[in-house]
């Protein structure tokens, strides 16, 4: 390095401030840096698997509300909790001494009208043989038959309430099971009071799960995830009652009304799943994973890697060094350009810093995509390549290299699973041992 060299490099370093770590620290601290320095991964294929976590409550594919279609007090109860019923079981009677006293009371008034009925047939038809041989008016023949039809109508009125009375009997005064099912929840007692279901004040005596070898759960899924679940989409779950069992579900339905809680919005969920060992129950709590994306055999890097930083570099050396990195797919003579030209304005924005002016054509042109090649100056800094499409993000694995130096890789990042990310395009980076953290000492 000649004396013009030196003199430029002290200069830049004078207006940059920051800079005089960044290029006093390559050719001293970093060079000194080893391996054992670090904690380190080896980077390895395998299964990446991409989730959307949520929870939600088992519960019923159907279940069914059992209310009682009279008042009056309970009598008897035949059925408990998690009894499994038939449809048209008795599940509980109610006391039927009114209704007793009442259908004798409609049976005496059927009785009345039915006599009523006969005496203005026998009269109808005594004054319409009278008629025909002209011995008696016709006004009297019109009030006998009329007189007839209404006795009719009281006949048919007298019938119909004792019919009424004779289904509170033999049907109402019995509540059955509507279907085949378990009974989930019991809400009454002999003595208790009922009132009929179509009453404000009517509460389910009953309630039944018709079948509790398949299950629900409804999960709430936040609006950023609800984009990646899908009708069909298979589920993974675990309760806490049975920690070490693993349970399969699919997704059934998606509810589109959104629920709003301290403005955080999430949809319904509904997810169907297996239950023939009977090992879950209605109400427990399902930790879901609903499985997005699935992929074999790729490349993987801990997430930890890509955050890694070295704390004995500066940032603008880190920069610079990410920078450099970024430009491995040009030619030796365009990354020796690319690196002047960063060079060049690192010293043109450090100088407009120092003047209170602005460049827009120097350092921030080059950090926002200005440099030339794949995967260059727009990888440094913001880590997302703008040559390439915008969904393609990049990022820094440091390592150290047969020198014992700090070394940086530029890697395109793919999908992710929360501890582990997928590398795209650096197959041969297989086998390297890349930087998790630094050992603390």
């Amino acid at each position: 390095m000649n004396t013009k060299t030196i003199a430029a490099i002290v200069t830049v370093m004078l207006i940059a401030g920051g800079s005089v770590l960044f290029l006093g620290l390559r050719g001293g601290k970093a060079a000194a840096t080893t391996a054992k320095n670090f904690e380190q991964v080896t980077m390895t294929r395998g299964a990446l698997e991409t989730v959307v976590t949520s929870s939600g409550t088992l519960a019923p594919v159907s279940s069914v509300s059992v209310l009682s279609q009279m008042s009056g007090r309970v009598e008897k109860v035949y059925a408990n909790y998690n009894d499994v019923v038939k449809k048209g079981q008795v599940l509980a009677s109610i006391n039927t001494d009114m209704l007793e006293l009442q259908r004798k009371e409609a049976q005496a008034d059927l009785n009345i009208a039915q006599a009523n009925y006969n005496l203005a047939a026998l009269d109808y038809q005594n004054n319409a043989s009278l008629a025909s041989k002209g011995l008696v008016p016709e006004y009297d023949l019109k009030s006998s038959k009329t007189a007839l039809e209404v006795k009719k109508a009281s006949l048919a009125s007298a019938q119909s309430a004792l019919k009424v009375i004779e289904t509170q009997l033999t049907q109402y005064a019995q509540i059955k099971s509507p279907i085949d099912g378990i009974v989930l929840e019991r809400d009454v007692d002999v003595g208790q009071s009922v009132v009929e279901g179509s009453s404000s004040n009517a509460t389910a005596l009953f309630t039944l799960a018709g079948d509790l070898s398949k299950m629900k759960i409804e999960a709430e899924v936040d609006e950023l995830d609800i984009s990646s679940i899908k009708i069909g989409q298979a589920v993974r779950f675990t309760v806490e009652a049975n920690s070490g069992a693993t349970y399969s579900g699919v997704v059934e339905a998606l509810h589109l009304i959104p629920v709003t809680t301290n403005n955080v919005v999430n949809y319904y969920v509904i997810i169907q799943a297996d239950n023939t060992d009977g090992s879950l129950l209605p109400g427990m709590t399902a930790n879901v994973e609903f499985i997005v994306e699935t992929k074999e055999s790729v490349l993987l890097a801990p997430n930890a890697a890509l955050r890694y930083q070295p704390t004995s570099l500066g940032a603008q050396e880190i920069q610079r060094m990410e920078y450099a990195a970024g430009l491995s797919g040009l030619s030796a003579e365009e990354q020796k350009t690319a690196l002047a030209e960063y060079d060049s304005a690192i010293k043109s924005t450090s100088s407009a810093k120092s003047t209170k002016t602005t460049n827009a054509g120097g350092l921030s042109g080059l950090l926002s995509g200005g440099g030339p090649g794949p995967g260059g100056p727009g990888s440094g800094g913001s880590g997302t390549s703008t040559t390439e499409a915008a969904t393609i993000t990049k990022k820094a694995l440091w390592y150290v290299d047969a020198q014992g130096k700090l070394a940086v890789r530029m890697v395109t990042i793919g999908s992710s699973d929360g501890a582990k990310t997928e590398i795209i395009g650096a197959e041969d980076m297989e086998g390297t041992q890349v930087i998790l953290r630094e050992k603390v000492e």
